[in-house]
């Protein structure tokens, strides 16, 4: 009896013994095989990321037309804009503009412009712009100027505009003035005030910045042309020239480039 007892507890434990040892080697190999994918994927991304040069993301060539433009920190290439030029700005508080560092009939000065009336530099060697947002309304190119402060080119100028003269003394309205600007001669744009470009000819913006484009568009990547409706870029290089088309509108080409992953986006075509 003691024997029987004693065979069926001992196959019992074999029993579960086999059963454990198999448990454990089905364990480690799923566990293993866990293991070396997830390492696969660390090593792949780590590698990946390291690799990947960010100047050389998404680099595209852009041509169309275009039907609205905005963008930010944009440089004018040539930064010169020579005379006669146009600076608009609505009436109003805090709106218009000052001339600093001049002269008007030998004596130093400052210009104050309260916006209302077009300020119109009819002759004179020209101004240099600072980097501005630029955008196209109504037909016209606009570089904002506030926040600014644009150089006039040394020499002696003509303004078309009613302004105020001041010196040491209280200023004096004009309805235009003669003035001669230094080498410390600056604009300071305020509120609204935009310099408007010419509409018969061609101008070029570089950044890095930002860029956004409406129309019908042409990108062009290493995978070749597409269509689009828009294009964004959050923050990068790039150089743009904007032509005038014979009866009116404007076209786009240039390049862009993208600094980071998703600062870069195309609307469908």
């Amino acid at each position: 009896m003691r024997l029987r007892w004693f065979i069926a507890i001992s196959s019992v434990l074999l029993f579960v013994i086999g059963v454990t040892v198999v448990i454990d080697e089905s364990l480690q190999r799923i566990t293993g095989a866990d293991d070396q994918v997830v390492s696969g994927v660390i090593a792949t991304t780590t590698t990946r990321a390291r690799d990947v040069d960010p100047s050389s993301r998404a680099a595209l060539t852009v041509a169309g037309k275009v039907s609205f433009v905005h963008l930010e920190g944009a440089v004018l290439d040539p930064r010169e804009v020579p005379t006669p030029l146009t600076i608009s700005s609505e009436r109003g508080f805090g709106n218009g503009g000052e001339l600093t560092g001049v002269e008007v009939a030998g004596r130093s000065s400052s210009i104050v412009w309260d916006g209302g009336r077009p300020f119109v530099l009819s002759s004179g060697p020209g101004m240099v712009l600072d980097p501005a947002e630029v955008d196209l309304v109504d037909g016209q190119i606009r570089c904002a100027l506030e926040g600014g402060a644009h150089a006039l080119q040394a020499g002696e100028y003509e303004l078309d505009t009613p302004v105020a003269v001041g010196g040491s003394g209280i200023a004096t309205p004009r309805d235009r003035v003669e003035f001669e600007a230094g080498r410390e001669a600056r604009f300071e744009g305020h509120g609204d005030a935009a310099l408007l470009l010419s509409e018969d000819q061609e101008h070029t913006f570089t950044g890095p910045g930002l860029v956004h484009l409406v129309g019908n568009l042409v990108v062009t990547s290493e995978q070749g042309p597409q269509a689009a409706s828009s294009l964004d870029l959050t923050d990068g290089p790039f150089e743009l020239t904007f032509s005038p088309i014979e009866g009116g509108g404007w076209t786009v080409s240039g390049r862009v480039q993208s600094q980071r992953l998703g600062d870069l986006l195309l609307g469908d075509g």
